[in-house]
């Protein structure tokens, strides 16, 4: 091998790894243009940086040499980030921390900002003097909008699951109370009573369940409209918790009912004073928007264990109470006792007998005469109707255990219909039969003149049985007039235009005022037997019925006093200017098999004055 050759060897050698470094910067050029990634060196003494070419490009930066100065390169940095840039420089030089720096720069060719990562490490020299900083870049505007993104995203879903936990515990706090008093509704009572119950067992504690109800609130809605209602429903509930400490529960059942819970009572003893507290509580009026509302409460109580074992019995028991407490005139407090339940088995069964004695037609009329006063005479003028009911399962039942069952049920409109029919037919029949004019009378419910159609309904009975307007005379009570009376008024002046007369009956039992009988639509007014049986020549009241009967008189009203019983009696009211009278003394109720012998016999009926002797 020549010269030549010796020196080739090594040329050839030489451009190959010259090749296969043009090769390895093109690929890694290459790399780092798909990578977005460029590489920089400062140099400290110079205060100069240089940038690869993919450095540049990550800049948008256009040079032949690549060279800046720092103070240069740092107008590229986004403001915000410069200081950051700065301390992680100094940071590293010092040897205090590694560079890895996350930085925004605003690019020099179009001002877009993009987001760059960059480390680096220091090179020394041979004395440990720090001589450059050597760099990478890497654009990671794409990732770092990946995971904003991926984080604006978890923020959505974690606001998701803020509203969907707000809504679930908003869900279950409407699932457990009351909207409008915003009380334990009745499902988490049961639940606090049957947890009150088990520890109760444990404690050998008596627990006191109070079932309350507020009296009349329904003419509250009618009256001042459902917004005052639940005002006053508001106010109720305040003042109930008032009442309680905090271990026990105020809840709003349904409607204008509450119950109460009251744990851990060791005596009975303080219950009643409890009890009169609430009561009391409804003593002040409620004010709403100026209106000023008086109301009271009716309340029933059941005892654990005493009363129940179950908090369903419990609950029961109290309300079984609460309306007993109703029935004997409200703004009261009832305790339970196990009569009060076979009185409501009783009345249930009633119920269910009525609907099968409407069926049936098991019910009858009776007839009780009306006698026109006249001294030494009465003269016939008509016939009270009187239901009577002799039910095969139970035997005769009064009137008044059946009635208020049937009003309120709703079934005293098919039996109010029935027996103004039937009352119309039986006069009609007895007024042809012995060519004379006759009234009769018949009982007519408040459930049923509040019912839409009941004008109808009496001019149809009037034209089914060809009975006169005239003869027929509709019996009312006081208590009729208390709610909703304009209308009630109207409907009764329509009827008495017809000619069918109107009485007010029971006058004295109720909300007895001589001042509102001229507003009222009414022919007749009926005297309470309590007022006739009050009368002997030594009762001083005596003078009160005369007075009544005087006053009534003035008012073109005429009057019959009911429950006539005695000579004594009958004298006096006769006496006083009564015109009609009723009463046993005279004739007791009769079927209408017996009618026939009281028209015959008693169409005018002489007694003696001031003889004990019985009327012919």
């Amino acid at each position: 091998m020549d010269i030549n050759q010796e020196l080739q060897q090594p040329l050839d050698e030489l451009d190959k790894t010259t090749q296969l470094l043009k090769r390895s910067q093109i690929m890694l050029k290459r790399a780092q243009a798909l990578a977005h990634v460029g590489n920089w060196e400062i140099d400290l003494a110079t205060k100069t940086i240089w940038f690869s070419e993919e450095a540049c490009q990550l800049y948008g930066l256009k040079m032949e040499n690549h060279v800046l100065s720092i103070n240069r390169m740092q107008q590229f940095i986004h403001i915000d980030d410069r200081s950051k840039i700065a301390n992680a420089l100094e940071h590293l030089i010092k040897g205090e921390a590694e560079y890895a720096v996350d930085f925004r720069v605003i690019k020099a060719s179009d001002s877009e900002e993009r987001h760059m990562y960059s480390v680096a490490e220091v090179e020394y020299d041979s004395s440990g003097k720090a001589i450059k900083i050597l760099g990478v870049v890497q654009d990671v505007t794409e990732r770092m909008l990946y995971v904003q993104n991926l984080e604006n995203k978890n923020k959505e879903l974690m606001t998701l699951q803020e509203m969907f936990t707000e809504n679930e515990q908003r869900i279950r706090h409407m699932a457990y109370h009351d909207y409008a008093t915003n009380l334990p509704n009745r499902n988490l009572f049961l639940d606090r009573l049957k947890n009150a119950i088990t520890i109760s067992k444990h404690d050998g504690t008596k627990l006191i369940i109070i079932f309350l109800n507020i009296d009349n609130f329904k003419l509250v809605n009618d009256s001042r409209g459902h917004i005052t209602g639940d005002e006053v429903l508001i106010g109720t509930s305040k003042r109930l918790l008032e009442c309680i400490s905090a271990k026990d529960t105020v809840a709003r059942i349904n409607g204008d009912e509450f119950s109460l819970l009251i744990e851990s009572v060791k005596s009975e003893s303080s219950v009643s004073p409890f009890l009169e507290r609430l009561i009391s509580t409804f003593k002040e009026p409620f004010i709403v928007n100026e209106n000023v509302i008086y109301l009271t409460a009716s309340i029933g109580v059941s005892i654990y264990p005493d009363d129940g074992d179950t908090e369903e019995e419990l609950m029961n028991n109290a309300n079984t109470a609460m309306h007993k407490a109703k029935e004997l005139g409200k703004n009261k407090y009832l305790l339970f006792n196990f009569k009060m339940k076979e009185d409501l088995w009783q009345k249930i069964n009633i119920e269910l007998l009525l609907m099968k004695a409407i069926k049936n037609n098991e019910f009858v009329l009776y007839y009780q005469p009306q006698y026109t006063a006249g001294i030494g005479k009465l003269t016939l003028r008509g016939f009270e109707a009187l239901i009577r009911w002799v039910s095969p399962e139970v035997g005769f039942l009064d009137p008044m255990e059946f009635i208020p069952i049937a009003e309120e049920t709703g079934l005293i409109t098919q039996i109010g219909e029935w027996v103004l029919n039937t009352a119309c037919r039986t006069c009609k029949k007895f007024e042809a039969k012995y060519n004379c004019d006759l009234i009769i009378a018949v009982n007519i419910s408040p459930i049923q003149l509040k019912r839409s159609g009941f004008h109808e309904m009496i001019l149809k009975a009037i034209d089914t049985s060809g009975l006169k307007p005239t003869s027929l005379e509709l019996e009312v009570t006081e208590s009729i007039f208390i709610d909703n009376c304009e209308n009630i008024t109207n409907k009764l002046n329509n009827l008495r235009d017809l000619g069918i007369g109107i009485a007010l009956d029971d006058f004295g039992t109720g909300y007895s005022s001589l001042s509102y009988l001229r507003r009222l639509p009414i022919n007749l007014l009926k005297i309470d037997k309590s007022f006739v049986q009050e009368i002997n020549s030594l009762n001083p009241t005596n003078d009160l019925t005369e007075s009544i009967i005087a006053l009534v008189n003035k008012l073109n009203i005429k009057t019959m006093a009911e429950g006539v019983e005695t000579l004594e009696q009958l004298n006096y009211l006769i006496n006083a200017n009564c015109d009609y009278l009723q009463g046993y003394y005279l004739g007791k109720p009769e079927p209408e098999e017996l009618i026939d012998s009281i028209i015959i016999e008693k169409y005018c009926l002489l007694y003696t004055p001031h003889n004990s002797a019985n009327p012919i």
